[in-house]
């Protein structure tokens, strides 16, 4: 048998159908990072979303009159809006603490809502295909509200 001669040679180690075999494997990769980027934006965006809801909640009951009116008004703010936000949660949940208002005395009233934003739609390998979001905040109660 013959050695290969430079012409023979130069096939062998030919470059042809790299392109296909790095594509192959590079375009996986760049789709699972660009789904990274997306449930990171949906993370980010319902963490905001929350934040602000929380917030909103927190003032709304510390302008009420009595702890129930607080509780009713945070919990219906706050859902009110999650709504106005276009937050689709699988789960959600309003909790205000307005045990320390009562008129004429200053106080403080904390909010916290939880959401369960659902990820399982983008194929990540995330084990329950979803994420819980809790934002809390906490307003302080004028002394003077609604006294006349």
């Amino acid at each position: 048998m013959n050695p290969p001669t430079r012409a023979s040679r130069g096939l062998l180690w030919s470059d042809t159908g790299s392109i296909s075999v790095e594509a192959a494997v590079l375009v996986p990769v760049v789709l699972f990072v660009g789904l990274l980027i997306v449930a990171g934006a949906r993370v980010g965006s319902a963490q905001q979303a929350v934040d602000n809801a929380a917030s909103a909640a927190a003032r709304a009951a510390s302008i009420a009159r009595s702890p129930a009116a607080a509780q009713h008004a945070g919990t219906r703010v706050a859902r009110e809006r999650l709504a106005r936000e276009g937050m689709s949660c699988q789960e959600s949940s309003v909790s205000v603490d307005a045990r320390q208002i009562a008129l004429g005395r200053a106080g403080q009233v904390r909010a916290t809502v939880e959401c369960r934003v659902a990820l399982s739609d983008l194929g990540l390998p995330i084990p329950e295909g979803t994420r819980t979001i809790t934002g809390s905040f906490t307003s302080f109660a004028d002394p003077y509200r609604g006294i006349p």
